[in-house]
C-alpha cells in the first residue's frame, strides 16, 4: 500500500510539472557563466581557502588596495570556490540547481497549506515563482537569500499552525544567513512583522494573522536571539548596515539590478506584468477570504521591486502561496489519478530527465572553461597576460570580475562599495561615458592599458586620440595603450 502511494505520487501531473520544470532550470544552469560578478565571487572564495582567513581589505585591485573591504558574502563564495575546486564546473553547476531545488521545495509546502493541497496549483505557482524572476537566479549569493526567505515563510507558517518548534531552525538560518548575504535583517524583520500583524482587526475580505499568547513571545524571543546572533559574522554590524548603500544615488544610477525595472523589457512586460495582473484580478475576484498577511508580503516586495528590481525574486515568493490561495478550485480534476493521467506525466517526467542526462557532458571541465566568450574578454585577457600587465590598467566595470579572476589588477570591478570612497567609482563613470572630466582624468590617472567594449564613448574617443594606440581587437573588447606620457 505505501509503494502504491509512492507511485501514484511520483506519476501525478504536479509531480510531472516540477521535475520538467526543475530539468529546464538544470539545462539552462549548464550554459556558459555570464553573470559579471560570478568570477569575482570564485575568485574570493579561492583565496579565502588559499590563506585560511578572511580579507578585511582589498587584495584584488591596483586603484583601492589595501582599504577596508567588507566580505559580507564570504560563506557562499567559499562553497562555490569549494565546489569549483573539487568537481569544476559540475560543482557549480550542482550548488545553484540545489538551492532552486530547496527553495521550490520549500515554495511547494507554503502553496499546498495555502491551496488547501491542490497539488496542482501548488506545483504550478511554484515554478512561477522562479520562472518569473529567472534572470535573477545566476551563481550569486543572493540564491540563499531567496531560500532563506522561502524558509522563514514557512517557519512561521508552521508557528501559526502551531508547530511552535519550527523556530529552533531561526538561529542556525541566520548564522548562515548573516555570512552569506547582506539582506540578513530581513529575517529579524519577518517575525516581528508577523508579531506585530497578529494583533491586526479583520479587514474586509482580508483574514488576519493569529497567534497564540504563548506563540507571540516565542517569536519575540527568537526574532531578538536572531537578531543578535546575525552580529556573529566577520563584520558584526557592518552585516546590517550595508543594505544601507542602496541610498548612494550614484551606485543606485549605475548599476543594473538597482535600477526601477523597465516595463519595455521583455522580461517584465511578458512575464512580471502579467503575474501581477492575474494575482490581483484574483485576489480581487474571489469571495472567499484571502490571507492579509500575504497580502501585505506582496504589496510591500512589490512596491520595493518598483524602487530597486532586485527585490522581484522575493515579490514572487512571497505571492505564491496568495495566488495558491486564489487558485484553490482550479486543476482539481487534474489531482485524481488516472491511468492516463499517471501515463502521461510519468512520460513527460522521464523525457524531461532523459533530456537533461544527454546535456550532462557539458558540465565537465574546470570553471575556467566554461565563461562566456560572448561576456567576458578572453583574449584580452590572454593578451594582457603576455604583456604582465599589473598596475596602471582601466577596465570596463563589468569585466572586472573576470580579470580578478584571472590575477589581473582592476581599476574597478562588482565590489562598487570599495569603489565609492574617494571617488574612484565616480570617476570611473565620467570615463566610461566619456564625461566632461574624463580627458583630465585620463591624464591624472596615466593609465597604461585601457580595456573597454568598442561601443563604448570612451573608446571611440581614444581611436581618434594621439596619445593611444589600439594594441589588441577582440570580437567584444579592445586594448588601447598608451604611447606618449601625461603632461
Amino acid at each position: 500500500m505505501r509503494l502504491q502511494k509512492v507511485l501514484q505520487s511520483a506519476l501525478s501531473v504536479p509531480t510531472a510539472i516540477l521535475v520538467v520544470w526543475l530539468c529546464i532550470f538544470a539545462w539552462n544552469a549548464l550554459a556558459p557563466l555570464t553573470d559579471p560578478d560570478t568570477p569575482w565571487h570564485l575568485a574570493t572564495g579561492a583565496y579565502i581557502l588559499a590563506h585560511h582567513h578572511i580579507p578585511h581589505h582589498d587584495p584584488f585591485s591596483w586603484s583601492m588596495r589595501g582599504h577596508p573591504w567588507i566580505t559580507q558574502e564570504w560563506f557562499f563564495e567559499v562553497v562555490l570556490a569549494w565546489l569549483a575546486a573539487k568537481l569544476g564546473f559540475l560543482g557549480v553547476w550542482c550548488l545553484i540547481v540545489v538551492v532552486e531545488l530547496v527553495t521550490s521545495l520549500l515554495v511547494f509546502q507554503l502553496a499546498m497549506w495555502a491551496s488547501k493541497r491542490n497539488t496542482v496549483v501548488a506545483a504550478l505557482v511554484t515554478v512561477l515563482a522562479s520562472l518569473v524572476p529567472w534572470s535573477f537566479w545566476v551563481l550569486r549569493p543572493q540564491i540563499f537569500s531567496y531560500a532563506l526567505f522561502a524558509a522563514f515563510l514557512l517557519i512561521l507558517e508552521m508557528v501559526r499552525r502551531d508547530r511552535w518548534k519550527a523556530l529552533f531552525f531561526v538561529p542556525p538560518l541566520m548564522l548562515l544567513w548573516a555570512n552569506s548575504h547582506a539582506s540578513v535583517s530581513l529575517g529579524p524583520l519577518m517575525l516581528f512583522f508577523e508579531l506585530i500583524l497578529s494583533f491586526a482587526p479583520p479587514i474586509g475580505k482580508f483574514q488576519p494573522l493569529r497567534f497564540s499568547t504563548a506563540n507571540r513571545w516565542r517569536i519575540l524571543i527568537t526574532g531578538l536571539v536572531g537578531a543578535g546572533i546575525g552580529f556573529i559574522n566577520p563584520n558584526t554590524w557592518h552585516e546590517y548596515a550595508y543594505a544601507l548603500l542602496g541610498e548612494n544615488h550614484l551606485m543606485v544610477q549605475s548599476i543594473v539590478e538597482w535600477h526601477s525595472p523597465n516595463f519595455h523589457w521583455h522580461m517584465y512586460k511578458y512575464g512580471v506584468l502579467p503575474f501581477v495582473l492575474v494575482l490581483f484580478f484574483l485576489v480581487v475576484g474571489r469571495k472567499r477570504s484571502v490571507s492579509l498577511k500575504y497580502f501585505i508580503y506582496v504589496c510591500v516586495t512589490f512596491a520595493l521591486t518598483l524602487i530597486y528590481q532586485r527585490f522581484l525574486p522575493y515579490m514572487t515568493i512571497a505571492a505564491a502561496p496568495l495566488l495558491a490561495e486564489a487558485m484553490t478550485g482550479f486543476g482539481r480534476y487534474f489531482i485524481r489519478s488516472r491511468w492516463y493521467t499517471r501515463t502521461l506525466s510519468g512520460l513527460a517526467s522521464v523525457v524531461a530527465l532523459v533530456f537533461l542526462a544527454q546535456a550532462m557532458p557539458a558540465s565537465r571541465g574546470p570553471v575556467s572553461e566554461h565563461f562566456s566568450t560572448g561576456a567576458f574578454p578572453a583574449g584580452a585577457v590572454q593578451y594582457l597576460h603576455r604583456h604582465h600587465v599589473t598596475t596602471s590598467l582601466l577596465n570596463a566595470y563589468d569585466w572586472g570580475g573576470y580579470l580578478i579572476y584571472n590575477h589581473i589588477p582592476t581599476f574597478v570591478d562588482g565590489r562598487t562599495d570599495i569603489f565609492l570612497e574617494n571617488d574612484t567609482f565616480a570617476n570611473y563613470m565620467q570615463l566610461q561615458n566619456l564625461g566632461s572630466e574624463a580627458p583630465a582624468l585620463l591624464d591624472d590617472y596615466d593609465f597604461r592599458y585601457i580595456l573597454m567594449p568598442p561601443s563604448y564613448p570612451l573608446s571611440v574617443f581614444l581611436l581618434h586620440d594621439p596619445h593611444y594606440r589600439v594594441v589588441y581587437q577582440g570580437n567584444i573588447s579592445d586594448i588601447f595603450e598608451r604611447i606618449s606620457p601625461s603632461v
